[in-house]
């Protein structure tokens, strides 16, 4: 074989590979697309109505938390290297009582239908 013959080939493998590596992103996208679709069909439907009162119930127990009050923190203070001192750490504890406040606004909104519900409807 030619330096020429062996360019050709060599430029028609690169293509080729090229040209399999756009099939394969392009399959990737669809694949990536259908997944999402899989997904979303066992998600429970919500009209905008429901979603514009779930976000009220939510801004409601959010601005009814107390946020000010210092026990829901973890504050740890250091010293400066000129004697001052620092705030080194500074956290957010009491997230779980946000997220019970917030859930009990949502509960009061939506009757919520347990195990315990659909076995006394059953007898």
């Amino acid at each position: 074989m030619t330096k020429e013959e062996l360019q050709v080939k060599i430029s028609t493998i690169e293509s080729m590979i090229s040209d399999s590596n756009i099939e394969i992103s392009k399959y990737a996208g669809q694949l990536a697309d259908l997944k999402k679709q899989y997904a979303d069909l066992s998600k429970p439907k919500l009209t905008p109505q429901q979603h514009d009162k779930l976000l009220l119930l939510i801004e409601e127990a959010v601005e009814g938390f107390d946020f000010d009050n210092t026990d829901n923190y973890s504050i740890d203070y250091g010293i400066d290297y000129d004697n001052r001192i620092t705030c080194e750490n500074f956290s957010f504890d009491n997230s779980d009582e946000l997220v019970r406040s917030i859930m009990e606004n949502i509960e009061e909104y939506f009757l919520c239908i347990g195990e315990d519900t659909e076995d006394s409807d059953n007898s």
